[in-house]
């Protein structure tokens, strides 16, 4: 898959996962991007989109995009009205839930508050980091301390909130040398490897009208 011309200036990662991901944002909608840590995903979204962009996490960035509407809050109670966005972005935020206890009940709780804010045909995507990847075990569970979840967990626990979610799985990582091999081992991952390995579970969610 060609990468998006216009995403390349953001750096390898951040424009593999748009590519990858490849969902047709509509320009002019709004999207509220939760966890939004650094703020890059939001310039990506207000900059290459044209979406009205708000961000919500529990800590005040010092970095923030031009333009985008940022909030204090936590995902488990989202400081917005129901029915408020067209779109729901959330990339690597759900293992961060209850980091420490982990309890499914929030986990629920945090899905389940995607949905409320979401508008009729609204879309939630969730990008969240597959546990067992080769790459990511090691190094990013292992080494790092994050707990990903396991994909059957991942899928399990969005489908009790949205039981129409597709789900889609690709490999995405940052490469700091030797970029064409990476590329190599991506394609051969994605093309021969089971889905349950891969580096990203994915899933996009559209709200019935």
């Amino acid at each position: 898959m060609t990468a998006m011309p216009q995403l390349l200036k953001y750096g390898q990662y951040k424009s593999d996962i748009f590519t990858k991901l490849a969902f047709p944002f509509v320009s002019g909608r709004n999207i509220l991007d939760v966890g939004c840590g650094d703020c890059t995903d939001a310039e990506i979204f207000i900059k290459e989109f044209d979406l009205e962009t708000y961000g919500v996490d529990m800590y005040a960035n010092a970095t923030r995009a031009p333009g985008l509407k940022f909030q204090l809050g936590s995902i488990l109670e989202l400081p917005f009205q129901n029915a408020e966005f067209d779109y729901v972005f959330m990339h690597d935020v759900l293992h961060h839930v209850d980091e420490v206890g982990q309890n499914p009940k929030k986990h629920r709780k945090a899905l389940g508050e995607v949905k409320r804010v979401l508008k009729r045909n609204g879309t939630a995507i969730v990008i969240e980091g597959n546990r067992y990847n080769p790459l990511f075990y090691p190094h990013v569970v292992k080494f790092l301390g994050h707990d990903h979840w396991r994909q059957g967990y991942f899928e399990r626990k969005v489908r009790e909130v949205f039981p129409e979610a597709i789900f889609k799985n690709f490999e995405a990582h940052l490469y700091p040398w030797a970029l064409r091999f990476w590329k190599a081992y991506e394609q051969a991952m994605e093309m021969f490897c089971p889905r349950q390995i891969l580096a990203y579970n994915v899933a996009v969610m559209t709200t019935g009208g």
